[in-house]
């Protein structure tokens, strides 16, 4: 097994607040080989978030990553894009995917797993976040392009900004109990 991630084909974004790697040619691919080895990379690294990119830069016009998250180790703030909608398709894990309206109520709840939904999208100025529900998570996102770091994303007043970690955790947790009401009245 050779060592995908010491490879020419991508190279690490030193830059990124997650692990994170961004192809360097024009075709890209991910096996379950590549999938083990993002695991065991994350792992080696505390287990971190971490994240494949399989456009080459950050100013590409349409982003997909493979993303390893972990359920505990990052305040998953509600978040939109004004003219951006993504698309989580889930690979390994379970994952919820909320949308909610302007006052902050839960509009739809899509729960990603294993005899559950596969795919769900939320277009764009669509308050939306993902919780992982599994110990780790590893889910392909595609949205439109370029990042454009703080100003990508657009946060609501009615959640916790992340600053009080019990307040967010809390609020987190909230939100996993709705998800699971939701499965119960589908």
């Amino acid at each position: 097994m050779s060592d995908f991630f010491a490879g020419s084909q991508v190279r690490r974004d030193l830059n990124a607040k997650s692990l994170s790697f961004y192809w360097t040619g024009d075709v890209s691919w991910i096996n379950r080989e590549v999938v083990q080895q993002l695991i065991r990379l994350s792992r080696d690294n505390g287990n971190c978030n971490a994240r494949i990119c399989l456009h080459t830069t950050p100013e590409a016009s349409f982003h997909e990553m493979v993303i390893l998250e972990y359920r505990d180790h990052h305040y998953y703030r509600p978040h939109k894009h004004l003219s951006k909608g993504e698309s989580c398709h889930l690979m390994q894990g379970e994952i919820a995917m909320f949308a909610f309206d302007d006052a902050g109520e839960v509009l739809h709840v899509s729960l990603l797993g294993e005899g559950r939904d596969l795919i769900c999208r939320v277009g764009a100025n669509q308050w939306h976040t993902v919780i992982p529900i599994s110990e780790y998570v590893i889910y392909h996102e595609a949205k439109p392009g370029p990042f454009l770091g703080e100003r990508d994303s657009i946060y609501p007043d009615w959640c916790p900004d992340g600053s009080d970690k019990e307040e967010a955790r809390t609020y987190i947790e909230n939100l996993v109990r709705k998800a699971a009401c939701w499965k119960l009245t589908r």
